[in-house]
Order: structure tokens, then sequence, then C-alpha cells
């Protein structure tokens, strides 16, 4: 995903050489997972990669400034207040553990001609089913359609969209995620495909899916992974507001796993997936991202 100012990234454009030589060198397996995590500031040896990486859709967005905390700022259940437009990354524990959000709700909106395909949100919802502990359960709805508003959203105007339209915001026992389908491309950067502009928000763009597929690479495999990609962010993979003992953060891509395998791989939010991921872009996390979302549930 892309986060904005360590909200949410914007990634830049890589020419095809490039990109080759960084997925060449992205293969050095670390350590295994083992029991035990790391915690608290990421350590010095995450230099933070280009300038065009770090507004990738990680870290505080825009808007971020009216939350503060990481998730729950109060302990009485009747009157809990959840970070919706905090940090991406900061409602994680909120979306992973069993409480004090009991339930989960996810909104999927959409422009005309954007609407997001079944298979891709059957897909992130069995995702969230097996890596959140929700007692009361996960729920999707899709809706509203709305008209076009731009052909290059800026950060700003998916914000206004949100305010415009999202019907469901976390509170009490329920915390709630927004995804907005978009035509069009992301203002400034036409090679994001989407981005997690923050805690609580994504955008997909549909044109951009489109645009980035192959015969070898279908627009639904590709769908499939980047809306769970910025899931993975809104989950505060990787290494977002903790710290993984496993060394699998790509250092010239912050916020993104260096393993093709898994669906953090920084290029699945780029216009070159196609031509990059030939064999088809992974659509789940793999164990280090596993791992991770296991220690956001239990620390």
């Amino acid at each position: 995903m892309s986060v904005i100012g360590a909200r949410a990234r914007v990634f830049r454009t890589l020419g095809l050489a490039a990109v080759a030589a960084l997925v060449l060198t992205a293969c050095a397996a670390p350590t295994g997972p083992s029991a035990g995590y790391g915690s608290g500031v990421p350590s010095p040896r995450r230099s933070g990669g280009s300038s065009a990486a770090s507004p990738a859709r990680v870290g505080p967005s825009p808007t971020a400034a009216r939350g503060t905390g990481t998730g729950v700022a109060s302990s009485t259940p009747s009157s809990r207040v959840y970070q919706d437009s905090g940090g991406v990354g900061e409602m994680a524990r909120s979306y992973l553990r069993a409480s004090p959000a009991r339930a989960l709700e996810i909104q999927v909106a959409y422009t005309s001609g954007s609407r997001p395909s079944q298979a891709a949100l059957d897909h992130v919802l069995s995702i969230l089913r097996r890596e959140a502990d929700k007692p009361g359960g996960i729920t999707l709805r899709v809706g509203p359609e709305f008209s076009p508003t731009s052909d290059a959203y800026s950060i700003e105007e998916i914000g206004r969209l949100e305010r415009r339209y999202r019907t469901i915001h976390s509170s009490a026992q329920t915390a709630t995620m927004w995804i907005v389908y978009l035509n069009g491309t992301l203002q400034g950067d036409d090679s994001t495909l989407g981005v997690a502009y923050e805690a609580s928000g994504a955008a997909i763009f549909a044109d951009q899916i489109s645009s980035a597929s192959t015969s070898l690479v279908q627009p639904g495999a590709i769908e499939r992974s980047v809306l769970t990609h910025e899931v993975g962010h809104l989950l505060a993979l990787v290494n977002l507001g903790y710290t993984s003992k496993y060394a699998h953060e790509d250092p010239d891509h912050r916020y993104h796993s260096r393993y093709q395998t898994s669906v953090m791989f920084w290029a699945i939010e780029d216009i070159s997936i196609g031509a990059l991921l030939s064999g088809g872009p992974p659509d789940d996390f793999d164990r280090y991202d596993l791992a991770d979302l296991a220690l956001l549930r239990s620390e």
C-alpha cells in the first residue's frame, strides 16, 4: 500500500530495469518465525528507503491529526472512542483483538463503473475472519454507489468523499473500516493501485487495476491482491507501530515486505504489477506477516 505522510503511502513509478533489480535483490531469507518479538521504536536498521516510498500508505494520514493514541481512548464500554481518522495502523489492535471491539463492520463504497468484484470481497472477508478475533462477527456491506468527482483524486478529495458517503463509524463494541473504489488515479502518482490513507480508510483505483492487467495476470487477481494488501496496511503491516522480530521489511520500500510470496510485497501497489509478477500476484500474508499479526493480537 502507499502511505501518505506516514499515514498514506504513495509510491513513485519505477522503470522496469530498476524494478527487476530490486526484485532480484529482495530474496535473502531472514531467520524463520520463532517465539518472541521485539517491541517499541523501530531500530535504526530501517533507514526509511526512498522519499517517494515514505508516503506509502502507512503512517499518519493528512487527516490523522484529528486522532491521537493507538486505538481506544476510553475504558468505559459505553463511551469508547476509536481513532478512525488516526494514522495508518492505529486501529490494528482494535481490528485484531476480541476486545474492546467485539465486532467488525466494513463498508465498501464505489464510483459508478467501479463496483468491486464479489470474489475479491469474499477473499478479504475470509482472511479477516481468519485473523481477527471477533466473537460478535465480521460483516461487510457494499455501497453506496456515487458519481465520479475527478479523474485524479487527492487524499483531501478522498477524505471529503468519506465524510459524505461513509455511514458507519467505530463506537462501543464495534470497530469499522471504510474502503472506497474509485475511477481514475491518485493525484500526483498514476502508478498507484491502492492507498491506505488513515487508520480506518483505504482507496482502490479500479481503472488502474484494469490497466495493470496482462494476458497472464487478469484484473481479478490484481484486485484481490491489492485489496488484501491495503487491508494489511490497516492491520499495521509491515512495522507500523510495532517492531517485527523478523527482517522482512524491504529497506527500500518502508512498511512493505521484501518477499514476493507475501501480499505485502511493495510491487502489489504498482501499475507494473502485471509485468513484475507475471506468475500472478500473491493474495495472502506469508509466515512473517502472520507472525506479526499474532503479536499484535496478543501483545
